[in-house]
């Protein structure tokens, strides 16, 4: 969208939001202009090719006068020791998947620490550290485009945050972010020479990421739990998309104010023609004809993703829907993580699935995965709640943290005790679990009776019938 095409836009909302009043009465300007030019944007995004829309949404912004940003490369190495990680654990899914996330075509992740000057983290007892992984729909976005978050998260929980590109799709499929996401995860803990650092204690270190990226911190924190690898300190999640089957009521909600569409990014995006587009094209064909005509490995995928009109998102294929690496919500058991810290907008379409996610993991044992995983939580060996925090930002769109609001510092003002609480309580006891809606006071009340409705839901990880959700 040209910057001539959004004056009127910003005219007009302007107006309407002194003469007419927001949308909601807590918005100010600032969430209301961002919303309406956001959606504009998604709206009007089929005359953009893959990469048109990739190379906008990468450009760095401007680093912060009072933060300092240190860009490297993390070495292809740590790649090659994911790999065999994850090998071990996707082995019952590598029926449905393409193997082309193991060809690396690069020579490291363009990687970034973001921190205070002089903040003397290297001779701290705790060194606080959070890996930042980036939203964007896992296809669009960069490390850079990400500063203005990541900064503010080095600054208020005074730690240092690594952030880094992981490879996107449709150019690279599941499981090539996380590859790179655990591949940043080993090597933090075990850096190179000249790393500038000694090895991170795992219990120093969180996970973090809105989006696409809190969903990928999630399946990280799933896959390092199922490799049996040292666990981090905790993982937060704001507005984490956790369910690409698309399942949940609040996602094909007509009355939502959330300026996504009423399908998630990646499904509802019709782009030009390009290069990127016809080889994601013919390959995603091509492995979907595999699929069928093999007679290797279970079918791991309800018959609601057998769509007719083909994929519905660039990052894996239908019948991988339900891997929980893929969507962190179906996995067997959300049990034995370490601390969550989940967010969501009450008026964001990714709410109920985290609703969802947030009392799965608290209580595994009551809260069961979809039907078609029916008896797969008895015979899993994580069966210990997770100590799981839910916030529920009345009012609010999806990842509201990206614009100047009160209900922006309240989140990283608790986002940074968050952090604090997981990196300095060892062996100690914590609270099971905490859910609570949160006003523009900061006040705190319970979750409503429609959050709780949801826990009712009876097509849980099952596709919607509805064919706007292909992608052509």
């Amino acid at each position: 969208m040209s910057e001539l095409l959004k004056i009127p836009l910003l005219i007009s909302t302007t107006i309407k939001h002194y003469f007419n009043g927001p949308p909601k009465p807590s918005w100010n300007l600032n969430l209301h202009l961002f919303t309406v030019m956001f959606k504009s944007m998604l709206e009007n995004s089929s005359t953009r090719t893959i990469e048109q829309a990739q190379r906008e949404s990468s450009r760095p912004i401007p680093v912060p006068a009072d933060v300092m940003i240190n860009e490297f490369k993390i070495n292809n190495k740590y790649r090659y020791e994911a790999q065999v990680y994850l090998e071990k654990i996707l082995k019952p899914y590598e029926h449905v998947l393409d193997t082309d996330w193991k060809d690396l075509k690069d020579d490291g992740i363009l990687s970034e620490w973001v921190q205070v000057p002089n903040d003397g983290w290297e001779e701290r007892e705790i060194r606080k550290t959070i890996l930042y992984l980036h939203g964007g729909a896992y296809y669009v976005c960069s490390k850079g485009f990400y500063r203005n978050i990541t900064s503010s998260l080095a600054k208020k929980a005074n730690a240092r945050v690594l952030a880094i590109d992981y490879r996107l799709a449709p150019q690279n499929q599941f499981p090539a972010g996380l590859q790179d996401a655990l591949a940043a995860y080993l090597y933090l803990l075990n850096p190179p020479k000249d790393a500038g650092f000694e090895p991170l204690n795992p219990k120093n270190i969180v996970f973090s990421g809105d989006s696409a990226g809190g969903g990928l911190s999630m399946a990280l924190g799933l896959a390092i739990r199922d490799a049996g690898l040292p666990s981090c300190a905790g993982i937060i999640g704001w507005s984490p998309w956790v369910d690409l089957t698309l399942s949940m009521p609040s996602m094909l909600d007509d009355e939502s104010i959330d300026y996504l569409p009423n399908l998630t990014i990646s499904c509802f995006i019709s782009h030009a023609e390009s290069q990127a587009y016809i080889e994601f094209k013919e390959k995603a064909a091509a492995l979907t004809e595999k699929i069928k005509k093999q007679n290797i490995g279970p079918k791991i995928w309800h018959d609601s993703f057998d769509s007719p009109e083909g994929r519905i998102n660039f990052y894996a294929p239908n019948e991988g829907l339900a891997i929980p690496y893929v969507s962190p919500m179906l996995a067997e058991s959300l049990g034995d993580l370490p601390p969550l810290l989940l967010v969501a907008g009450d008026g964001e379409r990714f709410r109920d699935e985290i609703i969802y996610l947030a009392h799965r993991s608290a209580e595994p044992s009551k809260y069961k995965g979809p039907s078609y995983n029916a008896n797969k939580f008895e015979k899993s060996s994580f069966q210990i709640p997770t100590n799981t925090t839910l916030e529920i930002y009345e009012e609010m769109p999806h990842v509201f943290q990206m614009v100047e609001h009160v209900n922006t510092t309240i989140s990283y003002e608790h986002t940074a005790k968050f952090i604090n609480r997981v990196t300095t309580t060892f062996n100690k006891p914590l609270s099971p679990f905490s859910f609570s809606c949160i006003n523009s006071k900061g006040e705190f009340s319970p979750l409503k009776r429609y959050h709780k409705e949801i826990l009712k839901w009876k097509k849980i990880g099952i596709l919607p019938n509805n064919k706007q959700m292909s992608l052509k």
